[in-house]
């Protein structure tokens, strides 16, 4: 009877944690509810549902940058992989779970990139995610002496995977190489391990790895490259940024859930590092690898991605235009100071209040492009993450802009009502 009383009170009190922080949460507008949901897409556009109603939105959020998940090509091979092998792996890929499907695309990617005459080979992974969580910590987990150089704008998978290593993380100032090179000269780690992404997704701006590289050289660091929104869009065939400037990092990641239009992800490295990190990545010996069909399709994707330069420079041109038409309409306060020349472009508001409602009204005036607040981003640098795709037209974009322009026309005019956003106005827009 104590036993129970005592696990009852004990679970009284977990929830009264929880409930108290949910109420913080709130208070501080930083509650996170689910989006309605899409029962039509079409990449930019589609109809979302939320508590029975309908409404066509265009989209300006979504990382499906060539609309890859919407090509039949692509979709035939998903059918025809899951009538092949089913509609998953059933085990870890060191168990029973490794197809031919995995094989064909891991030698897919061997031609694809070159590695053979490169020294280098390919691991796939479930997700970026669970690569940088798996990856940085076996690394950097079993040396005596390691330190981790990490951008401070770096994504949260990166973030993770150095805090599950638990050695020393030094992180640098964002794209500062001098900062990087005064924190990699004082180093006396025996590995050192230099980590960044190539593009920022938060941001939208590239790092400056010829310098990286540089600096890894010269100091004997190992250089790990996260490509996941540069992939398919940047580089010959769209390899990444790495490519498109000539760099050759020691370790790259690449995922198949953006520009691709799948699930999943890829790191390329030198051989007997695979070959380390198949018997030390706790995320790849632990989780049931990838369903079959999602590979095939994969290969694919990259396939057709390679031959379509047109659909990758239009992603990039779409985006130029959008930058242009925002500063035409006086809206530069609200870019990055710095240059940005990707397909994603940050519109920054500061107030995660104002972030919420001006996500809000644009969803009311028909676009859908979601918040993004702390801890994604900085406290005081909520914004609207506005990203373009291939299959976005100039009006498509023109009509976005002359709504958001209005939006910010009133908020200066301070006739925009905006204050403490309503919990069911939060969890209509997510």
């Amino acid at each position: 009877m104590k036993t129970i009383l005592f696990l009852k009170f004990t679970i009284m009190g977990l929830e009264s944690i929880f409930d108290f922080e949910v109420e913080r949460l709130e208070r501080e507008n930083l509650l996170r509810f689910l989006p309605p949901y899409w029962v039509e897409y079409n990449v930019s556009r589609g109809t979302v549902e939320k508590d029975g109603e309908k409404k066509e939105v265009f989209i300006f959020c979504s990382n499906d940058y060539l609309g890859m998940t919407r090509r039949k090509e692509v979709a035939q091979e998903i059918i025809e992989g899951v009538l092949r092998y089913g509609s998953g792996s059933g085990a870890a890929r060191l168990v029973s779970g490794n197809f031919k499907a995995h094989q064909e695309f891991e030698d897919f990617i061997r031609y694809f990139f070159e590695l053979t005459k490169k020294g280098k080979d390919v691991l796939i992974f479930n997700s970026g995610w669970c690569a940088n969580v798996g990856v940085i910590p076996a690394i950097c987990g079993g040396v005596e002496s390691a330190e981790i150089f990490s951008d401070e704008l770096n994504h949260a998978s990166i973030i993770d995977g150095c805090r599950l290593s638990k050695v020393k993380v030094s992180v640098f100032r964002h794209r500062d190489c001098n900062h990087l090179e005064s924190l990699l000269s004082r180093s006396s780690a025996k590995l050192k391990l230099v980590v960044v992404d190539s593009i920022f997704s938060m941001d939208g701006d590239i790092s400056p790895l010829k310098d990286i590289r540089f600096l890894c050289e010269r100091y004997s660091a190992l250089f790990y490259v996260d490509e996941a929104h540069a992939f398919g869009i940047f580089g010959e065939k769209g390899k990444g940024i790495s490519d498109e400037l000539g760099v050759e990092p020691d370790i790259a990641l690449f995922t198949l859930s953006k520009a691709v239009g799948l699930y999943g992800a890829f790191l390329i490295a030198e051989k007997n590092l695979i070959k380390f990190l198949r018997s030390r990545a706790r995320s790849f010996i632990f989780s049931t690898s990838l369903p079959p069909f999602i590979l095939s399709a994969a290969k694919k994707s990259i396939e057709i991605i390679g031959r379509e330069g047109e659909r990758r420079r239009k992603v990039l041109e779409n985006a130029s235009f959008l930058r242009n038409r925002l500063k035409e309409k006086g809206l530069s306060s609200f870019l990055t100071s710095f240059p940005v020349t990707t397909q994603i472009t940050p519109f920054i508001l500061g107030d995660s209040v104002l972030a919420l409602s001006v996500s809000r009204e644009l969803f009311e005036r028909g676009f859908f492009v979601q918040a993004i607040r702390y801890p994604s981003v900085p406290r005081d640098k909520s914004r609207l993450r506005i990203t373009v795709t291939s299959e976005h037209s100039r009006e498509d974009i023109a009509l976005f802009v002359e709504a958001l322009a209005d939006i910010m026309f009133h908020v200066k005019q301070g006739n925009f009502s905006y204050g403490k956003v309503e919990r069911k106005n939060s969890e209509k827009m997510g």
